[in-house]
């Protein structure tokens, strides 16, 4: 009797994530005509083990910086870092964080990296070589010494910018950790989830409850919502990126996709979708974009990283295939 029950519990859940699909689809179908001159996306390469054939675990953060990748490997608390050219990847380089949980990990000019632990909430920095730098304290700030970071990002010039849900602010630091100014949260808004900062200085919020993007160019002292609600084309978008064309990238984390925006806040198209197959994303987490458009995934429940190639046009199944786009 219990094993029936069970078989008819399994049957349901693969019923109804069939279902979930499918809704996914028709909504992805209905909104190709409003991404003109789509580009394609690529399947290049996954990563799955460090440089000793160790397999990664639940992976949340990526970062490129040149031709390197650095890499939270989340379950495994530590940081990879990778070299990578055309078409291949090489492990080079692992720090053991035994103390540490990172999810969202960034790389500033001079290869230094900074990490976001978890289970501390709180940032901290280590050098090119792995030599652990402490915990980024800002100093000189106005007003609440407390912070909460939920993530972080850092500039060209490696400036700072903190997602500060304590003071619901994003402030913004000098490379050393000093305080520069802040930007104040909008007054209505559901639960900002990242932030990115362009070429020009513009800092993005995107609310991952209200499935908003808001904006506040170099220099604002307010956020002003870019987008209208895209809850219709995403569920929970928890990362955020732009590339150099000014195209923004959102990680849809529990719709297993990436969305796609315009610098004017119109909704592109998504790609990619729920599998567990190469090109199949489960519980995607971080991205980031290098300059010469390689697209890298922390494809968390996946325990692997994702590289993609990103161009114009559609989709891509494996290396050198296309797929219909989404």
């Amino acid at each position: 009797m219990t094993n029936t029950r069970g078989s008819v519990l399994r049957r349901a859940c693969i019923v109804l994530a069939a279902l979930a699909i499918a809704a996914s689809a028709l909504v992805m179908g209905s909104t190709n005509a409003l991404g003109a001159g789509k580009r394609k996306i690529r399947w290049v390469q996954s990563i799955y083990v460090d440089a000793k054939g160790n397999g990664l675990k639940h992976p949340e953060g990526v970062a490129c910086r040149g031709d390197q990748l650095v890499v939270a490997d989340t379950g495994n608390s530590r940081i990879l870092r990778y070299s990578f050219s055309s078409d291949s990847v090489s492990a080079n380089a692992e720090f053991a964080l035994p103390k540490s949980y990172p999810i969202k990990v960034r790389v500033n000019s001079k290869g230094d990296i900074y990490f976001l632990d978890g289970k501390e909430r709180r940032i901290e920095k280590m050098n090119a070589t792995g030599e652990e730098r402490g915990v980024m304290k800002p100093t000189n700030l106005p007003s609440s010494k407390e912070i909460a970071p939920k993530s972080f990002t850092i500039g060209s010039n490696d400036d700072i910018y903190i997602l500060d849900i304590f003071s619901a602010r994003v402030l913004v630091l000098d490379s050393e950790g000093q305080y520069q100014r802040h930007v104040a949260f909008p007054d209505e808004y559901g639960f900002f989830s990242d932030l990115a900062v362009d070429a020009r200085g513009s800092i993005y919020l995107v609310d991952g409850v209200e499935v908003v993007v808001y904006t506040a160019e170099k220099g604002a002292d307010r956020f002003t919502p870019l987008t209208e609600s895209l809850d219709s084309y995403m569920n929970f978008p928890t990362n955020i990126s732009i590339g150099d064309d000014g195209v923004i990238y959102l990680v849809d984390q529990y719709g297993s996709g990436l969305a796609l925006v315009g610098r004017d806040g119109s909704f592109l198209w998504r790609m990619l979708g729920l599998g567990w197959n190469e090109f199949g994303l489960y519980y995607p987490s971080q991205i980031c974009i290098s300059p010469k458009g390689d697209l890298f995934i922390a494809d968390r429940n996946n325990s692997r990283v994702q590289r993609f190639s990103l161009g114009a046009g559609g989709s891509a199944k494996r290396r050198g295939e296309e797929a219909p786009a989404e």
